[in-house]
């Protein structure tokens, strides 16, 4: 069959700021680097008063359009945010009384935002995060476009920080509609193999959260032993930051323990509260948040990387933050949870060790092991990084998605595949 040159019209949207948002940004620039037939719009979330994104790697791509949408805040219209806090409220009534889904029941931040997608008239949809399912979906449907759904997370079980009423809808719509979706990305092996089983679908194509390739990293001060993690907010949450607290409440005086991200509502009242109470308030170090940009840099500097979820939480249980994959890159030996998602790629790397989620005993226990041996230490750490540079980048996963994403175009449209991808596929 000849092959017809024709525009495609490719809409990635957020409902994150696309400077915080971890996956969009890259998975727009890489279908927008497949060739010059992709023109690729960019939609992210914005609260009025702020600024537009601005990021460096969309900038320099030609066929790659940003548009915000903005949502009020009770800095710029107190009255709009009460109404569409209204409205949210009345949507998920809607939901509970005749299981009526609406996007406004999700978030206010997306009430709004199907102008925006209709606008753009875009042959695929590519939908990031949960509230933004549902307006791709129906903006796509009208329009008879492929949608496209990145399910970096297992949406219906997050935890402590959501509501059965929440989970409900979430279950509701992925039901409805990921069966529609002609490709659904997952962020683990784990939790592709769970989403299908869950909802009887096609098995997502899982790419994890890698960094970028850095190719060099600061010295690193091998006189201190530090035990390095981070997190969007430092919380005594699910995420297990308390067990860390009591483990180094038993390790040796000269370990030191670094937190890293936002501090809570509270203003970190409660963390540093449980801080004196152990008694490590001189051993306990908070920075504040890192730039995207130099998260490997700043994590380089420390000597163990922390990943601490607590079981229980299926997206737990199955995912893997990018922060495991950041240390590994930064050349760090890795202490995880040994939960589904994590464990793999500990066993994939040999980069770190594993404790029994929850206990903070065992986490001490497994710090004490590369405390007294280092050459064991460095062993794992030179194995973490040579997993990151050889396998745990963006480089490798953005291959799995062009592949992906190519070959249902080509299906599609007819259009020719880019040198680049037919020969990942070959």
């Amino acid at each position: 069959m000849k092959k017809k040159n024709i525009s495609i019209k490719v809409c990635v949207c957020t409902s994150y700021r696309a400077d915080r948002e971890p996956r969009a940004p890259r998975h727009a620039a890489a279908i927008a680097q497949l060739g010059s037939e992709f023109e690729v719009t960019f939609i992210e979330c914005a609260s009025m008063g702020e600024s537009a994104s601005y990021l460096k790697q969309l900038d320099k791509i030609p066929n790659i359009k940003l548009r915000t949408h903005f949502y009020p805040h009770r800095k710029s219209s107190i009255i709009a945010l009460l109404l569409n806090r209204l409205w949210n409220r009345t949507a998920q009534m809607l939901f509970q009384a005749f299981e009526l889904l609406l996007p406004a029941a999700f978030s206010t931040n997306v009430i709004g935002l199907e102008q925006i997608l209709n606008e753009v008239q875009a042959d695929i949809y590519l939908a990031h995060n949960i509230d933004t399912l549902l307006p791709c979906a129906q903006v796509a449907k009208r329009l008879g476009a492929l949608l496209m759904f990145d399910s970096m997370e297992f949406h219906a079980d997050m935890g402590d920080s959501q509501t059965k009423l929440e989970q409900k809808m979430i279950r509701t719509l992925e039901s409805k509609w990921l069966s529609n979706c002609k490709l659904v990305l997952a962020s683990s092996e784990q939790m592709a193999d769970e989403i299908a089983k869950e909802y009887g679908i096609r098995r997502p194509l899982p790419l994890y959260n890698v960094p970028s390739i850095e190719p060099s990293l600061p010295p690193k001060n091998t006189k201190q032993f530090t035990l390095y993690w981070r997190n969007s907010v430092i919380g005594l949450s699910q995420r297990g930051l308390d067990e860390a607290l009591l483990a180094l409440s038993q390790l040796p005086e000269d370990i030191t323990l670094h937190l890293q991200g936002r501090l809570p509502l509270d203003g970190g009242k409660a963390l540093k509260t449980r801080i004196a109470k152990l008694n490590i308030t001189q051993r306990v170090i908070i920075h504040p948040p890192y730039l995207p940009e130099e998260a490997i840099k700043m994590a380089a500097t420390y000597t163990i990387g922390l990943c601490l979820e607590r079981k229980g939480v299926r997206n737990h249980d199955l995912t893997v933050s990018n922060k495991m994959f950041d240390y590994m890159m930064a050349g760090l030996s890795v202490i995880a949870s040994d939960l589904p998602g994590l464990r793999h790629i500990i066993e994939r790397s040999n980069g770190g060790l594993l404790f029994e989620a929850g206990s903070a005993d065992d986490l001490a226990k497994q710090i004490m092991t590369l405390y007294n041996n280092r050459s064991y230490l460095q062993e794992l750490s030179t194995n973490a990084r040579n997993f990151a540079l050889s396998e745990g980048n963006w480089r490798v996963e953005m291959e799995k998605l062009t592949q992906a994403f190519s070959v249902i175009c080509d299906q599609k449209y007819i259009l020719p595949i880019s040198q680049s991808v037919a020969e990942i596929a070959s």
